[in-house]
């Protein structure tokens, strides 16, 4: 499994994206993919999707953000080739097939591009899926479900143990709040994998938010890090916080990202 970072420019947890859309369309060579994250709107109902990038010769290139940047080299190409309104791409959740979206006309209330989803997955909250016009494997049943009673208390210890690692008092860690925790299979691995964000707010200080993200395997009652990524604030201004998207062979050579 290999990983890669996101990055969103968000406004007010609005999407920053331009609301104008070309009407003709640039041809996509066949070549090259396109992928977006499927989530659903802050405080809403509603669903869009958020572009990450595209994937050609074996690379993922960054999607341009369009935040403050709708001149720059791209941006439009981008727009006018993978934003068109009604255009539709496949969803793909824990490594399956699962549905298609449609992409809605502008809305001037919201600022991204958003989507008519068919398909069985309830996307809602931390729970979210790709959209792609890649070509996906069949696979019978997605690989991705909730954890187990067992899973979940295991997962809790493990974040505990790694911010007492850092130093924070037993006290904060009774407090741990489980953000979203997802059980797996990160091909080519054969073992399932727990992927996990965890957060502690500290109540006498507003704002003030630890957190943790992992992906670890596991083994005989076990888990095993594959990422750990550890993050103690240090002020009420400095949060950060990592989250799961999905999974899924974003390069076509058998291997996770």
């Amino acid at each position: 499994m290999r990983s890669f970072l996101v990055t969103t420019c968000a406004v007010l947890a609005i999407v920053c994206l331009s609301s104008t859309f070309e009407q003709s369309q640039q041809p996509v060579k066949p070549s090259e993919s396109v992928w977006f994250a499927l989530q659903e709107e802050f405080g809403g109902r509603r669903l869009y999707v958020d572009p990450i990038g595209t994937v050609a010769a074996g690379k993922i290139f960054p999607a341009p953000s369009g935040c403050g940047e709708e001149e720059a080299p791209g941006f439009k190409k981008f727009q006018t080739t993978y934003l068109r309104p009604l255009q539709s791409y496949s969803v793909t959740f824990g490594g399956a097939p699962s549905g298609v979206v449609v992409l809605q006309p502008p809305d001037p209330t919201f600022g991204g591009t958003l989507v008519k989803y068919d398909g069985p997955v309830r996307i809602h909250g931390p729970v979210m899926a790709l959209a792609t016009n890649a070509r996906l494997s069949e696979s019978e049943a997605p690989l991705r479900r909730a954890p187990s009673p067992e899973e979940r208390k295991l997962a809790l210890q493990f974040a505990n143990d790694s911010f007492a690692k850092r130093d924070l008092p037993v006290t904060l860690l009774q407090k741990t709040k489980v953000d979203n925790l997802t059980h797996t299979l990160l091909p080519p691995a054969k073992l399932p994998a727990l992927i996990g964000s965890f957060s502690v707010q500290v109540e006498s200080e507003t704002g003030l938010t630890h957190a943790i993200f992992f992906v670890a395997i596991v083994r005989n009652g076990k888990l095993i890090p594959e990422l750990e990524w550890v993050y103690i604030s240090g002020s009420v201004a400095s949060k950060q916080r990592m989250s799961l998207i999905d999974h899924a062979d974003l390069l076509g050579d058998g291997q996770d990202e």
